[in-house]
């Protein structure tokens, strides 16, 4: 009984070490989008008055999801314990710019927006 036990233990240590080393590969590939994607909202959230020139949105403060391969990244933070959703779509020249969120335009990229690659500060913790 127990001989039986030990395949599925080392597959399981296995699976879990992978996982791991996949998701620090994944962070540093999309590490530099992420941090453009920060700044961008940051700057969208002082001139818009929402934070003062002097308050910043931390990256460990922020729910972050990368879509299918880098091409929609979505911020996830609260302001005044409203929970405020930002999405960003990579443009031809690797930049990134804020999209709509409305209805009409999250239809657009539905399909897109399925194809998670990459999550930071989602989650329990």
């Amino acid at each position: 009984m127990k001989l039986k036990l030990i395949p599925f233990v080392v597959l399981l240590i296995i699976t879990i070490l992978l996982t791991g080393c996949n998701e620090e590969k994944n962070k540093k590939k999309y590490d530099s989008a992420i941090n453009q994607v920060i700044t961008l909202e940051n700057k969208y959230l002082q001139k818009e008055k929402i934070f003062s020139d002097t308050q910043i949105l931390k990256r460990e403060d922020t729910g972050i999801i990368v879509f299918k391969d880098g091409k929609f990244i979505e911020l996830i933070y609260d302001v005044s314990g409203k929970q405020i959703e930002s999405l960003y779509k990579r443009d031809i020249d690797n930049n990134y710019k804020r999209y709509p969120n409305t209805k009409e335009e999250l239809e657009k990229v539905d399909k897109d927006l399925k194809i998670i690659d990459y999550t930071e500060n989602i989650g329990l913790k």
